[in-house]
């Protein structure tokens, strides 16, 4: 990770608010389609994070806090209820506009450094689109 000094976390946790739909995923570098996931929305308010599944039932939830003075922005998920309750997810992600890309490792071990895997990293890369439908 690079220090640098750009936006601020605040301005980039702005940019997150609001509603996003899941649009492309891989597992390391092989593509999963978007219907095998579990998450089929993903909301971002004050620092709370809630992941819905189809029926648009929470699954998921907790705090998360973010690093904008890094490359790439780091991202902390934090689990209150579900699945990742009591544990801390230590994310990368890139915000383009209305796109969203949250990468992680799968077993939990370190903070990827990119959002392309080494040969022995299991990787989820989820990219959302801002729900235009919800607003932020």
């Amino acid at each position: 990770m690079v220090k640098v000094k750009d936006k601020s976390t605040e301005a980039i946790e702005r940019g997150l608010e609001g509603s996003w739909l899941p649009v492309a995923a891989f597992v390391s570098d092989r593509e999963l389609p978007i219907e095998e996931l579990r998450v089929a929305r993903l909301d971002l308010h004050a620092g709370r994070y809630e992941i819905r599944d189809r029926s648009g039932e929470v699954v998921d939830s907790g705090g998360y806090s973010i690093d904008a003075d890094v490359r790439p922005l780091v991202m902390d998920l934090v689990g209150v209820d579900g699945p990742y309750a009591g544990r801390k997810l230590e994310a990368i992600i890139e915000l383009a506009g209305d796109l969203l890309t949250v990468c992680y490792d799968l077993d939990g071990l370190a903070r990827p450094e990119a959002m392309e895997p080494d040969e022995d990293q299991l990787l989820l890369r989820i990219s959302y689109q801002r729900d235009a439908r919800r607003p932020s």
